[in-house]
């Protein structure tokens, strides 16, 4: 009773001096909440600059992106027109001169005779001629190449053992004879015509024209378009014809090469997700048995230490991770095992999955530690081992939080650009089925690439950076509205 009446008494005395110290205002807990402490208004003002700007940024950025691509896909690059001929230089080479050389009209192996060659010298994405036929070299192998039949609308054929094997070249279309101011006819070499189309524009020297009509090997123009002068051409005059990029083909296309008039951005992404697809191979159970051992297994002073050494691999640079990738991976494991390039795609997607570690590590612990003991106890009451209640109740209620983590780095190797620019390659390379020991470029390996170049400004190269990063970004963005979605979805709460 004494203690009770001390405790009333005490609480009355601290009621009357906050009571003096507002201004002898009995106080209540609405008034007390609502009246500002000192700073907290200019931290607020602080705060909501702060969000202001982020979502301003982040429109601009879109915006500008936008704009960029839609420039992209109205600009034109001139490229230089392309026929189809027999390259004379190459060495001879034939079917197989025996029974087995001789290939039928479904055959896609071919056996070669390469005479005092060591090797095929048809690299593949090359053309050879058998016959009346063209096909494209898909693979080469020791003494045979892999092809694919009927290329350039041929139609495919049986070819008899020891078959000469003609290499074709893509060469510039060359106009045969001289053109006067007057003149609306181009006389082309035999076959040169199947390069144009009707209504395509193109350009010599200055001048830019439009094809009226293709009459065999000749083209029929209209002269001096686009304010550009009639002049009088020699014959030899290489002929430029325009190509613009199109949403199907830089969706479907599978060669990127602007300045030539290959908008594909098939290999850019293959290669991306490739990285991706190798890191996340490496980092999802790497960086998810990590955190299962400190959250569960670890003692706090395993944990004190193990902590930081993880945390450490977020602090180093990636451009050190790219050096380790090609001196360390590539040159001191990868290519004695395996024979890989010394650029490729399997030694970035490895480090980058190194990169990744930590950040899947770290966020699956905090979502892992945030369910309750509770729970745990409940599991161990009713019988279950540590790792039972690991994998059916742990791992369940934070399964939000640890699948975020792992889209959370999946967007992380999407986005890296040092490791892959250094390790993967400079180079587009569409390869199908995917070939993980060869180089390849990246979009944002890509992006770094070419905006290091002399690019003029407005150029087909130039826009195509936004429209890659754009790409990119849309790609970023999904895979955030999918661990949004996620993280909301399966989210479990606690009392």
């Amino acid at each position: 009773m004494e203690q009770a009446i001390e405790g009333t008494s005490y609480s009355s005395e601290r009621s009357r001096l906050l009571s003096q110290a507002l201004g002898g205002k009995r106080p209540n807990r609405s008034d007390i909440s609502k009246r500002a402490r000192v700073g907290e208004r200019t931290i607020l003002i602080l705060l909501f600059v702060a969000g202001l700007l982020s979502i301003f940024t982040t429109a601009f950025i879109v915006i500008f992106l936008g704009s960029e691509a839609v420039s992209f896909f109205q600009s034109r690059a001139w490229i230089y027109a392309k026929m189809i001929v027999v390259d004379q230089a190459a060495p001879p080479v034939s079917l197989r001169s025996d029974r087995e050389g001789a290939a039928t009209s479904t055959s896609a192996n071919l056996l070669l005779d390469l005479g005092d060659l060591s090797r095929v010298p048809f690299p593949p994405g090359s053309l050879i001629q058998i016959g009346d036929e063209i096909m494209r070299v898909a693979d080469r192998r020791e003494r045979s190449i892999v092809v694919e039949r009927g290329y350039l609308n041929t139609e495919p054929q049986a070819h008899p053992p020891g078959a000469p094997i003609l290499a074709l070249k893509e060469d510039a279309v060359k106009t045969l004879e001289g053109m006067g101011d007057e003149d609306v006819r181009i006389a082309l070499p035999e076959n040169a015509a199947d390069s144009f189309a009707v209504g395509d524009m193109i350009h010599m020297e200055t001048e830019t024209m439009r094809i009226a009509a293709i009459e065999g090997d000749t083209l029929v123009v209209e002269r001096g378009l686009e304010n550009t002068t009639r002049r009088i051409h020699q014959a030899g005059t290489v002929i430029e014809v325009e190509r613009r990029p199109t949403l199907l083909a830089y969706l479907t296309g599978t060669r990127w090469q602007p300045q030539t008039g290959d908008f594909g951005v098939l290999p850019l992404v293959q290669s991306t997700f490739m990285t991706t697809f190798i890191a996340i191979l490496l980092a999802l159970p790497v960086g998810l048995a990590a955190a299962i051992y400190l959250s569960e297994y670890a003692t706090q002073r395993v944990r004190a230490i193990l902590n930081p050494v993880l945390e450490i691999l977020v602090g180093v640079p990636t451009v050190v991770y790219g050096f380790f990738a090609l001196q360390f991976v590539t040159i001191g494991v990868l290519r004695p095992l395996f024979g890989v390039d010394i650029y490729n795609t399997l030694s970035a997607g490895l480090v980058v999955g190194i990169m990744i570690v930590p950040t899947i590590a770290s966020m699956s612990l905090d979502a892992m530690r945030s369910v309750p003991r509770d729970l745990r106890e409940a599991s161990y009451g009713l019988g279950a081992t540590k790792l039972e209640t690991i994998a059916k109740v742990v791992l369940p209620a934070s399964l939000s939080g640890v699948v975020a983590a792992v889209i959370l780095g999946i967007s992380r190797a999407v986005g890296e650009t040092m490791i892959v620019a250094i390790a993967a390659g400079a180079g587009p390379n569409w390869t199908f089925p995917p070939n993980f020991a060869v180089g390849a470029e990246t979009m944002t390996g890509h992006i770094a690439r070419i905006s290091g170049g002399d690019l003029s400004y407005q150029s087909v190269d130039y826009t195509s950076i936004f429209s890659i990063g754009l790409t990119l970004f849309i790609i970023t963005f999904l895979l955030t509205q999918i661990s949004t979605y996620i993280t909301r979805r399966f989210r479990e709460m606690y009392e």
